[in-house]
């Protein structure tokens, strides 16, 4: 099935100017580059395998994540990493550091039955590791934070 190609280039586009990268050549990728790998990634958006949504931050919104409600974890220390675990834990959801993707980790990984699994990128992430998890992977949410004012959603039903 043909994808319009002004689709797949808007698409693009957006993900060029909304996903930072550490690695701007993708060297550590099998046969790819960051260009095949956003056309990848905008192919299965169009296609619809994968939604994707810029979420920006309200200008009354302080925060995406409440950091109000600490969470004891362990020993009674309060743990918190890049200021997000502690959202999800005080919603009563379990967090882990680092999860296992393929081709690397998440920042984090968040669950609860009955929910989707969440994985979380803060910052900079790979074109092709964030390719490859939408891909193969099923049943979940990648997030992307690349900053205090906007998120990245990517859904994988």
């Amino acid at each position: 099935m043909g994808y319009s190609g002004k689709k797949i280039s808007k698409e693009i586009e957006w993900l060029r100017i909304s996903i930072e990268t550490f690695n701007k050549e993708e060297k550590l990728a099998p046969r790819g580059c960051c260009e095949c790998f956003l056309r990848c990634i905008a192919v299965l958006i169009v296609s619809g395998q994968v939604k994707a949504t810029e979420i920006k931050r309200e200008p009354q919104l302080k925060s995406f994540w409440n950091t109000k409600k600490r969470v004891k974890i362990k020993k009674n220390k309060v743990r918190k990493r890049h200021g997000i675990e502690n959202h999800f834990l005080s919603r009563g959801f379990e967090v882990s550091c680092e999860p296992t993707l393929h081709q690397g980790r998440a920042d984090l990984g968040v669950y609860k039955k009955g929910k989707a699994n969440l994985l979380i990128e803060v910052s900079t992430t790979s074109l092709f590791k964030l390719w490859l998890n939408l891909k193969q992977k099923k049943h979940f949410t990648y997030l992307i934070v690349p900053n205090d004012d906007k998120l990245i959603e990517f859904i994988k039903e």
